[in-house]
């Protein structure tokens, strides 16, 4: 592993390279920017490359990072149609039924033979057509590198279209050990018309927090087509090279965000002129939140968790505006916070037709956020979202985005789902159903995923299994569906 300055060093004669150099202000802005705003709270050149359009080329991409060819004329931009509140918040409302009060079968979804696959780690998400996608992370051995793949409306077999690391040699931006292991964050749509994910390294970072993954992450997007077109279609564009581990990335219209370890590092992108936005939320050692949340304003919320003494830990709930000026804060407890990677913060969430957001701690505490317009936001902790107490809620949406909120929660080495009516402030625990029984109780399953849902109403559920044969852990996919009337 090269020395942390040399890199950096690296990392900053690339971003020159490429013309993107730190303005007067200390922000950065691409060459071609039309912007006069363009900025980054805290920032520094150094570990950040912005590689939009025809920049890519100069570091010797063979052809433009963005080849649309045969695709470009089905692309709707939101000049051409308008985003629904669902699509803007990645999810699906339907009408209030006693449908959700039901427990839903759990229908596998077949996962293409990617090399040396392993995990889906609550990468889920959905366009504006109800497609839905997944970020397969592989074991990180050198020659392999994760994936995404799309789902097709009512379809059960997910297709790749892509992996990191063949885009990264595409714009010969990687060498032959090049790592990206892991797409852990959550796809999602932006009001261009693209979708957005990060990609990842792991190789030779600490769990306490000193030393940051060596090939770091990358930013990518890649165009929405119409339901039916062929997904291969759309290459993916580099967009931003990170020294941080990006674990979440969120979406509400016109600002992307990502999150990364260490110290919450809270990133914004600016999807109109490229601009960059950086700012060190505050974190304890090594821990990062599974996931952060972004309302209809697009103010962004970061858990920042303080070490007051050994074993106290303060958490409270950042509100922060489209400048990243810190706006509000809400304390937050049973949280769960440790300085390592075991402590995984904010675990579900499920948006509410009103841009509500019902969020379960990885200890299973469940809570109200209610952003406000012009003023700030409230945050209630509604109590434990299993009714015997602590769990690990790690799969959550709310069908009808008002008074039901539907979840698989982990409990003593088990799972159950619950169903919890927000108008009576209690859940209800549900027999798994037999489909859900064969998926679950499979050896060392992990659950995730939240608030995706198609337009068939669909949520899905992803995680990795330990196969009884080989004894490797492999990842799986599952459709939610609950029982027609």
């Amino acid at each position: 592993m090269r020395p942390l300055v040399i890199q950096s060093v690296t990392l900053l004669l690339a971003l020159i390279l490429v013309g993107c150099a730190p303005n007067a202000d200390g922000t950065f802005s691409s060459g071609h920017s039309n912007s006069t705003t363009t900025g980054a709270t805290e920032s520094d050149a150094v570990g950040i490359q912005l590689l939009t359009g025809e920049q890519a080329s100069v570091v010797g991409s063979a052809t433009n990072p963005l080849t649309t060819s045969g695709f470009s004329d089905r692309l709707e931009l939101p000049s051409q149609r308008e985003r629904t509140i669902e699509n803007r918040l990645g999810t699906k409302f339907h009408d209030s039924s006693i449908r959700w009060q039901q427990s839903p079968k759990f229908t596998e979804i077949s996962i293409p033979e990617i090399s040396n696959r392993y995990a889906i780690w609550g990468a889920t998400g959905r366009d504006d057509f109800g497609n839905l996608y997944l970020g397969v992370s592989c074991r990180g051995d050198w020659k392999d590198s994760a994936s995404l793949c799309r789902i097709s409306v009512g379809e059960l077999n997910a297709t790749e279209i892509g992996d990191a690391v063949t885009n990264l040699r595409r714009l010969e931006m990687a060498s032959d050990a090049t790592m990206q292991m892991k797409i852990h964050s959550k796809p999602v749509q932006a009001d261009d018309g693209y979708l957005y994910f990060a990609s990842m390294d792991e190789y030779g970072e600490t769990e306490d927090g000193t030393r940051l993954p060596f090939y770091g992450s990358n930013l990518w997007r890649i165009p929405v087509g119409v339901a039916g077109t062929d997904p291969s279609e759309g290459e993916w564009e580099h967009l931003l090279a990170l020294p941080e581990g990006v674990v979440a990335t969120a979406c509400t219209g016109r600002y992307v965000y990502a999150l990364g370890y260490y110290q919450h590092t809270l990133y914004q992108f600016d999807t109109e002129n490229s601009g960059v936005r950086k700012i060190q939320v505050g974190s304890s050692g090594g821990h990062v939140s599974r996931n952060f949340l972004v309302d209809l304003q697009e103010h962004v919320y970061v858990p920042r968790v303080v070490l007051r003494g050994t074993g106290d830990y303060v958490v409270q709930l950042i509100e922060f505006d489209t400048d990243l000026r810190e706006i509000a804060s809400h304390p937050i407890d049973d949280y769960g916070a440790t300085s390592g990677f075991d402590s995984h913060g904010i675990v579900g969430f499920a948006f509410l037709k009103t841009g509500d957001c019902i969020f379960t701690t990885a200890k299973g505490a469940m809570y109200h956020l209610k952003p406000a317009v012009d003023a700030a936001s409230n945050l209630e902790r509604l109590g434990w979202f299993h009714p015997s107490g602590e769990s690990y809620p790690s799969v959550l949406c709310s069908p009808d985005g008002e008074s039901i909120i539907c979840g698989l929660t982990q409990l003593q080495g088990g799972f159950e789902w619950v169903v919890y009516n927000l108008d009576q402030w209690r859940g209800e625990v549900l027999p798994l159903s037999p489909s859900a029984k064969g998926l679950l109780q499979r050896k060392a399953v992990l659950a995730y995923g939240s608030n995706t849902r198609d337009q068939d109403g669909d949520a899905i559920v992803a995680g990795w299994y330990q196969d009884e044969d080989s004894g490797k852990h492999l990842p799986y996919a599952a459709r939610i569906q609950w029982p027609s009337l």
